[in-house]
């Protein structure tokens, strides 16, 4: 039989005895894991090694084969990190040609992420905007790897950050895809699932988004004026909202589908969501400075690219080209203009619209609030019926 009490000396001497085996416990196992982490630091060390020192590399790798081609280059630039990303669910595609990527055939695609889908009138067959098209992915650089999760969805993975370059960037990101903001209607930033952290380099998951807007019309997806207008009036929306964040975006668009009302028929029911993405050249103004005092200079230049600003390739105002400070939200307004510059609608309060929005004084130019509104006022005034009508494709000009 049990004694009810222990006296104190004992109890405290139990107790000390518990406590010293418990931290000598703890130094085994430290002692035991040691061992394992400095070799698996060394690893990490080694792959590090085998990979681009900076964002400029990774974008653009060094041939240093005279035989090696540009494509073989560029495909070898995730090669050490295969492994590394399958430790954390992902398995990287392959290259399939040129710069094509697929995913592996041994990791079947088993559900859909949400962001990318194909009409059934494209079915599954091997034309272009059929299913099968989803899982193909143009690289236009390195920066981005498709990759299928354990769950069997498609991500794309971003190298955004290598220690300090690139850090502003992932603070762009964070300020709209983490908290509040994430859950705002009007927030057309592309989501981002997590980021992971491999020695210095920061990378970014994002969900793999069916298309690209600049496809809505002129190539391959029978788009009507009504479909095509739709994304444009989204495309104003998601500037809109980060503007009032005081963010300047300075990029591209995706939308999950083309509806393509023309070749269904009748309008569509369903409206796919276009997605802002690629912050790189995005830049951020304090909250509550004023909007006389949001102002840039200069050609739009990430971390990743060149020092040459002839390789930049989209539209440039004329207050960019000359050097002079201009407000980067009206830039927005006009680029994404210039973005639709060979697209006529025949409805001439549309068409006059854009027009203006490809006026070369910022001055005179619309904000993106103001364009929205008045674009959403012009469709509310239409039946939908009357946008079921292609859209007129102009000869490429440039202003």
């Amino acid at each position: 039989m049990l004694p009810k009490s222990i006296p104190g000396g004992i109890a405290a001497t139990a107790t000390f005895a518990c406590a010293l085996g418990a931290i000598c416990y703890t130094v085994y196992a430290e002692n035991r894991r040691r061992p394992r982490r400095q070799e698996e630091n060394r690893g990490n060390r080694a792959i590090r090694e085998q990979l681009p020192s900076s964002l400029l590399e990774w974008r653009l790798p060094p041939v240093t084969d005279g035989s090696e081609s540009r494509v073989a280059t560029e495909a070898a630039v995730w090669q050490p990190l295969f492994e590394f990303f399958r430790g954390h669910g992902f398995t990287l595609w392959k290259h399939a040609f040129m710069f094509m990527l697929i995913p592996d055939a041994e990791e079947p695609a088993e559900s859909s992420s949400g962001f990318a889908y194909a009409t059934p009138e494209r079915g599954l067959g091997p034309g272009i905007g059929s299913v099968i098209r989803i899982f193909e992915y143009q690289a236009l650089n390195p920066l981005c790897r498709p990759a299928r999760t354990r769950a069997g969805f498609d991500v794309v993975i971003r190298v955004l950050a290598i220690g300090q370059s690139g850090q502003d960037h992932v603070e762009i990101l964070n300020a709209l895809t983490r908290g509040d903001f994430a859950f705002f209607s009007a927030n057309h930033a592309i989501p981002l699932y997590e980021f992971i952290t491999f020695e210095d380099i920061t990378f970014g998951i994002f969900p793999m988004v069916g298309s690209r807007v600049e496809e809505a019309y002129g190539y391959w997806a029978k788009n009507s004026v009504g479909d095509v207008v739709d994304m444009l009036l989204q495309c104003l929306e998601a500037l809109l909202f980060i503007h009032s964040a005081k963010i300047a975006h300075r990029d591209n668009f995706l939308v999950q589908w083309h509806p393509e009302s023309l070749l269904i028929g009748y309008p569509s029911s369903s409206r796919p969501r276009v997605y802002l993405t690629d912050f790189e050249t995005a830049m951020k103004f304090p909250n509550g400075t004023p909007a006389a005092e949001c102002l840039a200079s200069g050609i739009p230049m990430g971390s990743s690219f060149p020092e040459d600003v002839s390789r930049y390739k989209r539209p440039v105002t004329p207050d960019m080209g000359a050097g002079q400070q201009y407000d980067p939200f009206k830039l927005d307004v006009w680029q994404l203009a210039m973005s639709f510059k060979n697209f006529q609608s025949t409805i001439p309060e549309i068409d006059n619209l854009l027009n203006g929005l490809r006026e070369p004084d910022a001055s005179l130019r619309m904000t993106s609030a103001d364009a929205y509104y008045h674009l959403s006022d012009i469709l509310s005034s239409i039946p939908p019926n009357s946008l079921l009508i292609p859209p007129n494709v102009l000869a490429e000009t440039w202003m």
